[in-house]
């Protein structure tokens, strides 16, 4: 960096040398474990469950657009609350986050409200332990799920 830009604030949080994102020996972020992907998904859905069942109209209307968009909302930073208690994010392919990304949070979450989808993601999910733990919602939104540090 020459002298009249050393001052400059990085473009993105990934050039940002202040986050810190667990690493894997290649520099991309570290995977997230299946056991913490199914924790996340157990937290969120006892949240979308408690939501639905305690305000009978109105709380399933905000569970469907808690569950869709989960991923992606501004004010969480791209992480579910399951995912922010275990310390990871669904992120881009490329790592971006998934803040403000409507497309890609909806795509990877619309599957769980097909019936028994979610024992098929569990399998896929589970044969891809060596690929990049990529269930068939991520595959599709071009997503990944990694550990948030």
């Amino acid at each position: 960096m020459n002298e009249e830009n050393a001052n400059d604030v990085p473009s993105t949080p990934s050039e940002d040398p202040t986050v810190t994102t667990p690493t894997d020996m290649a520099g991309d972020a570290a995977l997230a474990s299946m056991g913490e992907r199914i924790g996340g998904y157990v937290i969120d859905w006892a949240i979308i469950i408690v939501v639905a069942l305690l305000i009978p109209i109105l709380g399933s209307l905000v569970a469907i657009a808690y569950a869709l968009t989960k991923d992606c909302l501004p004010f969480l930073n791209g992480q579910s609350l399951g995912k922010k208690a275990l310390k990871i994010k669904a992120v881009t392919e490329d790592g971006q986050s998934l803040s403000g990304n409507w497309g890609a949070g909806i795509v990877r979450n619309v599957v769980f409200f097909i019936p028994f989808f979610p024992i098929v993601e569990l399998f896929v999910l589970n044969s891809n332990k060596d690929k990049g733990m990529q269930r068939l919602g991520d595959q599709w939104a071009k997503t990944k799920v990694v550990k948030a540090g």
